[in-house]
This record gives C-alpha cells, sequence and structure tokens, in this order.
C-alpha cells in the first residue's frame, strides 16, 4: 500500500515537473532569446521525455495520426525542395512543432490536468503583452503606427487573444471550484472590450472577423440556449444598454484607427491577395508535389510565405499535403457536430465553434508548423476526446443505475 502511494506521488510530480517546463517555455518564448532559446531547447524536451513515460507503447489520437503524417510527409519533401536552407528551416520548425503537440497529446488524455494546460496559453498571452509594453508600445507615435514589429507581429496578437478568449470560456465550464470559475468566467467577459482594443492597437483585420462570431456563439452557447423567456430577454436589454452606452466611443475610436483604414482597402489590392495568386501559380505548376517544404518564401513575389495555412501546404508539399491538412480539420469539426447532435452536450457544440472558426483563421497565417498555433488546436482537439470518453463512461454509469433501479422495482412489484 505504501509503495502503491509512492508510485502515485511520483507520476503526479512528473506531472507537475513537465507543465512547469511548458509554462516557462510559454513564458519565455518573448521574454528574451536565450530563454526563448532554453525553453524550446531544453524545457519542452524534458516535459516531453517525462510525457513518454505515461505514454505506454505510443498511443496516439487520429489527430495525432494525421498531423504526424503532415509532419513526415513536409519532411519527404525536403528531397526535391530546391532552397534546401529554407527547407531546413522548415524541418526545424516541424521538430519543435512535433514535441509539443506531443507532449500536449499526453498530457490532455488526464482530465485532471487540462486546466494547467490551458494556462500554458495565458502565460504566452502576457508573454506576448510584456514584451509589447516594453519594446513595441515605447516606439509607438500616431494612430498609423501598429503593435507590431520583426519579433512580435500584430497579426500574433490576434490569434492570442482568440485563444485566450475561449480558454477562458473553457475554464470556466470546467473548472469545479466556485471562486476560480468565477474568476475565468469575468477574464471571459473582460477579452470581450480588450478585443476591440487590441484591433486597433494592432490594426489587425481578424480580430474582429475571429471575435464577434466566437462571443456570439459562445454567450447563445452559456446563456442563452435553453434559457428561460425571462432570462433572454434580460440578458437582450442588457446587451443593448452596453451598445447604446459604448456605441459612441466605439465608432469614433474605429473612425480615427489605421484599422479602418486598412479595412478599407479593395481586397483585390491587398498584398495577401497577390501573394495568394502567387501561390496558385505556382502550386498548379508543381502539382503533384509542391516545390517542397518551405520553399514557397524562397520563389514568391514578395518572398514571403502565404500567409494562408491552405495554400502553404497546397504550394509546398502539393495535394498530398493539402489533403492530410484538411482531414485534420475536417475530421475534428464533423466529430463535434456529430457528437452535439447526439447528446446535446453545449460543449460539443463549443468546441465546434473554435474548430470552424480556426478553419476560418486559417486563411490569414501558416498555423501547421508554427509551435505555438497548431499545438493549441491539438489540445482542444485531445480535451474534446478526453471529455467524450469521460461524458460516455458517466452516462453508461447513469444508465446501470437506470436499469438497477427498474429492476428492483419490477422484483418489488412481483413480490407484492
Amino acid at each position: 500500500m505504501y509503495l502503491k502511494k509512492i508510485r502515485y506521488i511520483k507520476k503526479d510530480l512528473y506531472h507537475i515537473i513537465g507543465i512547469l517546463c511548458l509554462f516557462f517555455s510559454a513564458f519565455a518564448s518573448l521574454y528574451s532569446p536565450l530563454t526563448n532559446a532554453i525553453g524550446l531547447y531544453v524545457a519542452i524536451p524534458i516535459a516531453c521525455l517525462l510525457a513518454t513515460k505515461f505514454n505506454k507503447g505510443f498511443h496516439t489520437s487520429i489527430y495525432e495520426k494525421i498531423l504526424y503524417t503532415l509532419f513526415l510527409w513536409d519532411c519527404i519533401s525536403y528531397f526535391w525542395a530546391e532552397h534546401k536552407e529554407l527547407a531546413s528551416t522548415e524541418l526545424h520548425m516541424v521538430l519543435g512543432t512535433f514535441l509539443l503537440v506531443y507532449c500536449l497529446s499526453i498530457y490532455a488524455r488526464n482530465s485532471k490536468l487540462i486546466p494547467y494546460l490551458y494556462f500554458i496559453y495565458v502565460l504566452l498571452y502576457l508573454s506576448a503583452w510584456n514584451y509589447a509594453i516594453h519594446n513595441i508600445f515605447t516606439m509607438m507615435v500616431d494612430d498609423s503606427d501598429r503593435l507590431n514589429d520583426e519579433v512580435l507581429n500584430a497579426n500574433t496578437m490576434a490569434y492570442y487573444t482568440f485563444y485566450v478568449s475561449f480558454l477562458f470560456y473553457i475554464l470556466s465550464e470546467i473548472v469545479n471550484i466556485k471562486w476560480l470559475k468565477k474568476i475565468w468566467e469575468w477574464c471571459f467577459w473582460l477579452m470581450l472590450p480588450a478585443s476591440f482594443g487590441i484591433s486597433i492597437l494592432t490594426s489587425s483585420r481578424q480580430v474582429p472577423i475571429i471575435q464577434v462570431p466566437l462571443y456570439a456563439m459562445l454567450i447563445y452557447i452559456k446563456y442563452v440556449q435553453g434559457a428561460s423567456l425571462k432570462n433572454k430577454l434580460k440578458l437582450g436589454l442588457f446587451a443593448l444598454l452596453i451598445a447604446v452606452v459604448f456605441s459612441g466611443y466605439i465608432i469614433s475610436a474605429y473612425n480615427n484607427s489605421f484599422l479602418k483604414e486598412r479595412a478599407e482597402i479593395n481586397i483585390a489590392d491587398d498584398g495577401r491577395a497577390a501573394l495568394a495568386r502567387n501561390a496558385i501559380q505556382v502550386g498548379f505548376n508543381n502539382l503533384p508535389l509542391g516545390i517542397g517544404a518551405g520553399n514557397f518564401q524562397g520563389v514568391s513575389i514578395t518572398r514571403q510565405i502565404s500567409h494562408n495555412s491552405y495554400l502553404e501546404a497546397f504550394v509546398n508539399m502539393g495535394i498530398p499535403g493539402l489533403a492530410l491538412y484538411l482531414a485534420l480539420l475536417g475530421m475534428f469539426v464533423h466529430r463535434q457536430w456529430k457528437r452535439y447532435w447526439y447528446y446535446k452536450d453545449k460543449m460539443f457544440l463549443a468546441f465546434f465553434t473554435f474548430g470552424v472558426l480556426y478553419i476560418l483563421d486559417g486563411f490569414f497565417f501558416v498555423f501547421y508548423n508554427s509551435l505555438w498555433l497548431i499545438s493549441f488546436f491539438m489540445l482542444v482537439a485531445t480535451h474534446s476526446e478526453t471529455y467524450y470518453k469521460k461524458h460516455n463512461t458517466e452516462l453508461k454509469k447513469e444508465n446501470k443505475e437506470i436499469v438497477k433501479n427498474n429492476f428492483i422495482k419490477q422484483k418489488d412489484a412481483s413480490i407484492q
């Protein structure tokens, strides 16, 4: 009994050390180049080694299988890449991404660890803001400046804002401690006005494109779906009051921002549209295998990536790469929708909402080879599977109890 207790303590200790390593990696990512290197080359590998101890037989989910196959294909495409330096950089990124995804996917199979895993991305967000405050805000002099430099892209703040808003909602649902649940719920609401401020500071058009439907759906799921008519009217009146009070400030801030100027640019004249056309052309010229890992940047008209997950996968890895990435996202969304309609559980609808908006966000940047961008998707995907298994187990217990109680009632009735 004593040895068994020691074994459990040892397992928990490994989990704690592994998650602390991931905490460090997230906050260190933008703290300094040195701490980022320590996080990438020391902390994440340690977390991976510890995670491996609990992945007996190297079990993988369907999402891991698809993503790892995509990574393998990306590595294979190195052999026909013309720009080997760019291809080597891509493989380096893929290795780091694989390590983080691998340990997150293993830890997320334990439902008790999931809140701590989501908190990793809170620290990542705080690290981004810490960097912005000390390095970018000091350089911004007028409304035409963006929260942007070579280290922290303005659009990165948009992706992180999306992730943090969603995880605050999830934490408010899965945490059982009442006061902590309330804190996460307040954080979820605070991210709504914060999202507007971030869209102005970064002049990032995808912030409203993603955040507006995200909040509309999550508020509907949490407060409207299944609520009484009285509560729906209360929420509607509250939303109307807020809109009336703050609409003047919001419109004024938007009209005087660089975001408005960027939003008025014709899509056809946007630099990303030109990159998209270029990627499509190069991709079709190099069917069916693409031009090789990370090589579009070497041949594009502006020597940049395509800023589009689907086009980047298509042009670099051809039809197989695009098919694998679409299969990963399609599988996730299909499963959540199917489970929601079968069980009518709002968590599956929240996962579905995230999946749809993640697909939409993929049109603005390349996610599949980015350490922190694809890893959050895989955390949510693994969480959805862990939640599904736990949900099924609870339903089976309830059904067994119902059958048992019915049997006892029938037995009592026959005796009488």
